[in-house]
C-alpha cells in the first residue's frame, strides 16, 4: 500500500501521523521455514541485510511492513544505506553490518498466525503490532501520533524527510496508492527511470549526465536530466547496467543539447533524485543523483507531486 503525495497534512480526528523514513520499503514474511525480505519490486533482498533475520525470532507466522533505514548521527541517511544496497559478498557484508548497521522500522502487520489482517482497520493492526513488540526488544516500531502539526514540527526540527498521515479506520490495500495514506515531503526526492545518458563531445565515452523519464498522463515523458551527485563509481556502475538502444524510448524525443552526445537506453534502470521543485515545463529544478533503486518497480515511476 502506497501513500498519495500532498502539500499539506490532513488534520482532525480519525488520522494518525508517522515520520517518513528515508530508506527502503520492505516486507518481512516470517514462516517456520525462513524469513523472507522483499522490496517493493518484489525482489528478495534479505541476503544484503543479514542482521534483519532476527526479526522472525519467536514467531511462527507473520507478515510485516516497514522501512530498512541506515542512520547517521541519529538521522536516516539514504547515502549510508547506498553502501549496503548492492552488496552480497558475505565477508564484505559482515564488515558493513558492523560499520553501517541497518534498522528495520516496522509500521504495519498484515498477517499473523495465518490470519489475514489487511481487512482490519489500522487501529486494530497497530494494537496487534504494539502487543507483538512488547515482548520483542529487538523490534523498532515507527512512532504514531495523533497531533499532525506537532508531528510535522518535530520532523522538520530533526531534519526528517517528511510525515505520513493515515486514516485510523483504513484497511490495507496492497498494490494501491490510496488517499487513506497521505505523505508530505519536506525534502523533494522521487524515483525516475533513465532513458539516456549524455557525454561531452570531447570525451564521448564518459557519462556525465542522465536523461530522466517518468510516467505522465500520455505515457513516458521527459523529466529533465541530472549530473550533480554522480561519482566516478556511480557513473561506471550505471554505464555497466544501462543497455543501449537505437532510438529514444520517449514518444516525443527531446531536442539535442549543443556539444553533447546522447546514448539512448532501454528504460529499465530506476534511480533516486533529490530536487527543489518541478519547473513549469515539467522538468526538475536543481536535481541531484542520490542512488540506484533496485527496490522500486518501473510501474511506480510516476510524477507524484
Amino acid at each position: 500500500m502506497l501513500a498519495t503525495a500532498a502539500s499539506v497534512l490532513p488534520v482532525g480526528s480519525g488520522w494518525a501521523y508517522e515520520f517518513k523514513w528515508d530508506g527502503i520499503r520492505a516486507l518481512v514474511d516470517i514462516s517456520p521455514r525462513r524469513t523472507l525480505i522483499t522490496s517493493r519490486a518484489q525482489n528478495d533482498i534479505g541476503a544484503g541485510y543479514p542482521e534483519l533475520g532476527a526479526c522472525g525470532d519467536g514467531l511462527e507466522d507473520a507478515l510485516l511492513d516497514g522501512e530498512i533505514v541506515a542512520f547517521d548521527e541519529g538521522r536516516p541517511s539514504f547515502a549510508r544505506l547506498q553502501t549496503r544496497m548492492h552488496v552480497r559478498d558475505p565477508s564484505i557484508l559482515t564488515r558493513l553490518a558492523a560499520e553501517c548497521p541497518v534498522t528495520y522500522i516496522i509500521f504495519d502487520v498484515l498477517r499473523l498466525y495465518g490470519v489475514d489482517l489487511t481487512s482490519r482497520p489500522l487501529t486494530e493492526r497497530r494494537e496487534t503490532l504494539d502487543r507483538l513488540a512488547e515482548v520483542r526488544p529487538g523490534w523498532t516500531l515507527s512512532p504514531a501520533f495523533d497531533d499532525g502539526p506537532a508531528t510535522e514540527a518535530a520532523a522538520r526540527q530533526h531534519g526528517l524527510e517528511g510525515v505520513v498521515a493515515k486514516r485510523t479506520a483504513s484497511r490495507y490495500r496492497p498494490g494501491l496508492r490510496s488517499p487513506d495514506w497521505i505523505k508530505v515531503k519536506f525534502i523533494q526526492r522521487d524515483d525516475f527511470v533513465v532513458v539516456g545518458w549524455e557525454a561531452d563531445r570531447a570525451e564521448p565515452g564518459r557519462l556525465s549526465s542522465l536523461l530522466l523519464g517518468c510516467h505522465g498522463r500520455s505515457g513516458l515523458v521527459l523529466a529533465g536530466k541530472v549530473g550533480s551527485g554522480l561519482t566516478v563509481h556511480s557513473a561506471a556502475e550505471l554505464q555497466r547496467r544501462l543497455v543501449g538502444r537505437p532510438s529514444c524510448p520517449l514518444p516525443i524525443p527531446p531536442p539535442r543539447s549543443p556539444g553533447r552526445i546522447v546514448t539512448w537506453v532501454e528504460p529499465e534502470v530506476v534511480i533516486a533524485v533529490q530536487f527543489t521543485s518541478w519547473a513549469d515545463d515539467g522538468r526538475l529544478r536543481s536535481p541531484v543523483f542520490r542512488g540506484i533503486r533496485d527496490d522500486v518497480g518501473l510501474d511506480d515511476v510516476a510524477r507524484h507531486a
